[in-house]
């Protein structure tokens, strides 16, 4: 058994072999694409008499430590054929993309995963997160002197990346993008299916709030939303929105540049009544607040299934001040407090 990097020839190969995973090629192929930071070395794989037949790949990320920018691997599309399993072929790669990650300057690293036992061999802990559902949003109280409008990249993306920064940016854990990031993350994430809204003031062109939904595993998912200072009123116009669209009711803000698209945030087959959109605010109590005397109830879920691993403890105890030895706990202690975010728009 061979054990190494993909080969830039061997794309396709591994494309097939991830769709037999659930059926979905151009999920996995869109991040080969679009991602910025994909590259043939970090796409790991073991072969057998040149067939491919497990595979692991390393997501190149940036993300906010303390102020800092951090280098990220992310671990995803980790699959093996189902003739080759319980050959140790997994535990063979992620022992690889360890050494791969530290050979390539990788500081920190994140997975998302169902098998606890099995990441946490080498070296992944999970970090207990909470998302949020949001119910009554399509009777919450808003205000109503702003203009709601589709998302257009060539319009839009310089204000929305500055609310992202500025945001965002505050909170441990965040992936931050560059403009290349940001066009990458829209064709790999958002795509196909993405409702993307800004909003803006009536007297002003100014963005103030937006925010990234999509149906994801059934839900309304509002995996992505940002906001300037002093426009929390914004936000709220805009969850309001996005609870009447996920529940087909008319928006009582409509979209200035057509009507709102209810196939994006509902399934056909569901039947009438209000949806519960599901997103993060654990990390903002501020806009928690807002939104309760509004008249939005406020439920959290933990998540368990968020794993973080150090991968380089002496830089990344440099970046934080602290000694080496204590490198892992000052990680863990930020991503575990309540002001740490991870969007799901930035999942892998």
């Amino acid at each position: 058994m061979e054990l190494r990097s993909a080969r830039g020839s061997e794309r396709d190969q591994v494309l097939d072999l991830l769709a037999l995973w659930y059926g979905d090629r151009d999920f996995f192929a869109r991040y080969n694409r679009h991602d910025p930071g994909f590259r043939d070395e970090l796409c790991l794989v073991a072969c057998e008499g040149g067939r491919i037949v497990a595979t692991a790949q390393i997501f190149e990320r940036i993300v906010n430590l303390c102020g800092a920018r951090v280098p990220l691997g992310g671990i995803g599309s980790v699959y093996t054929m189902e003739s080759h399993r319980s050959r140790g072929l997994g535990s063979a790669l992620m022992r690889l993309a360890a050494t791969t990650m530290e050979r390539e300057g990788f500081e920190v690293s994140l997975l998302f995963a169902e098998r606890l036992d099995f990441y946490a061999r080498f070296g992944w802990r999970p970090v207990t997160r909470q998302f949020s559902a949001l119910a009554d949003t399509r009777t919450m109280r808003t205000a109503a002197e702003f203009r709601l409008a589709r998302f257009a990249e060539a319009r839009d993306l310089r204000e929305v990346a500055e609310l992202h920064r500025e945001y965002s940016g505050r909170f441990d854990g965040t992936a931050m993008r560059d403009a290349d990031g940001w066009r990458g993350n829209l064709r790999y994430a958002g795509n196909p299916g993405e409702y993307f809204v800004v909003c803006r003031r009536q007297a002003s062109d100014e963005i103030v709030a937006y925010a990234r939904a999509m149906l994801f595993h059934g839900f309304p998912m509002v995996m992505e939303y940002g906001y300037a200072p002093e426009a929390a009123d914004a936000m709220l116009a805009m969850v309001r929105h996005l609870g009447e669209t996920a529940s087909r009711t008319v928006p009582s803000i409509p979209l200035e540049d057509g009507v709102s698209d209810t196939a994006a945030l509902r399934n056909p087959a569901d039947p009438p009544g209000a949806a519960l959109l599901v997103t993060h605010t654990a990390h903002d109590p501020a806009l928690e607040e807002n939104l309760r005397e509004a008249g939005v109830f406020v439920m959290h879920h933990s998540d368990n299934f968020y794993m973080w691993c150090v991968i380089a403890p002496r830089k990344l105890a440099r970046r934080l001040g602290v000694t080496a030895d204590e490198a892992e706990a000052a990680l863990f202690a930020m991503l575990q407090a309540p002001n740490a975010l991870y969007w799901t728009a930035d999942r892998f």
